[in-house]
């Protein structure tokens, strides 16, 4: 009997354990089913964050070349335009007859950079009422050369409703492809001048016709620079070093007068017209010349 009674004990155990033993490898193997998935979890969970890490030092290094070359533009921009606002440095204008004394109603000045024993180059300028412009440049050793100008819009039309009419149609037909007539338009707003409203696309139209002359006159003188120094520059005789200084004082000179004549037509046109509204619209480029409000 004891025989047969142990032989029966370990026969009822053996179930059992088996059971505990495939409980013990499930558990085993659930626990390692979720070690795995955190550790998965994990593992992604870094890799996005070094992804937005990697995005984020990409963007912020994008938005600072930008800012830098912005800010670069800009303060390149502001020098360029500051220097080009004001009529060439050193110019000294002096008024020699007034408008009665013989030339058809026009005016007499004299215009010089600044010392003229220093530089040795003069302009006499002589405005007739028909609009031409006449200029004697006097240079180093006694060199004269004379020049005609005939400015491109019509004296007759000045202070007119034609005018005024015809400016506004050539602006809207003209807008499209020379944006700086809409900062032209918004500055002399901003500056109520007296009539500003009768007279705002007469005066837009007097501004660009001024730009436009500039620009010409600068392309101009790069043209005789470029023939007569080459493309860079690099090899330059020394003796042209004169020929130089002379042709660029005699273009900043020449620029004077158009500076001068434009301003004089605009404060006809108001009775008045104020420097830093003047220096503001000189700083504008264009890229076009106007046309002859006479032909449209």
């Amino acid at each position: 009997m004891p025989v047969l009674f142990l032989n029966q004990s370990t026969n009822d155990h053996k179930p059992i354990n088996k059971r505990s033993a495939w409980a013990q490898q499930l558990l085993s193997l659930q626990v390692n089913s979720e070690n795995l998935n955190v550790f998965n979890n994990l593992f992604t969970l870094e890799s996005a964050m070094t992804k937005l890490r990697s995005g984020l030092l990409l963007l912020v290094g994008i938005i600072g070349l930008v800012l830098y070359f912005s800010v670069r533009g800009l303060l390149t921009y502001s020098k360029n335009r500051t220097v080009e606002a004001r009529s060439p440095s050193k110019v000294v204008i002096q008024k020699l007859d007034s408008p009665t004394n013989g030339n058809g109603g026009g005016r007499q000045w004299r215009a010089s950079m600044g010392d003229i024993a220093a530089s040795g180059v003069v302009v006499n300028c002589t405005e007739f009422a028909d609009g031409q412009l006449s200029n004697v440049f006097i240079l180093p050793d006694g060199i004269i050369i004379t020049q005609s100008i005939v400015w491109p819009l019509s004296p007759s039309l000045l202070d007119t409703k034609e005018y005024e009419s015809k400016a506004r149609d050539a602006f809207e037909s003209r807008v499209a492809i020379e944006p700086a007539l809409l900062e032209f338009r918004e500055i002399i707003s901003e500056y109520r001048l007296d009539d500003a409203e009768s007279k705002l696309y007469s005066s837009i139209w007097e501004v660009y016709a001024i730009r436009a002359q500039i620009r010409q006159l600068k392309r101009r003188f790069k043209e005789k620079n470029i023939l007569s120094y080459g493309v860079n520059g690099s090899e330059v005789p020394a003796d042209k070093n004169y020929e130089f200084e002379t042709i660029y004082n005699k273009s900043r000179l020449e620029q004077s007068v158009y500076y001068q004549h434009g301003k004089t037509r605009l404060e006809k046109l108001f009775g008045r017209f104020p420097d830093t509204c003047f220096d503001r619209l000189m700083s504008i480029p264009v890229f076009w010349n106007p046309f002859d409000l006479n032909g449209h």
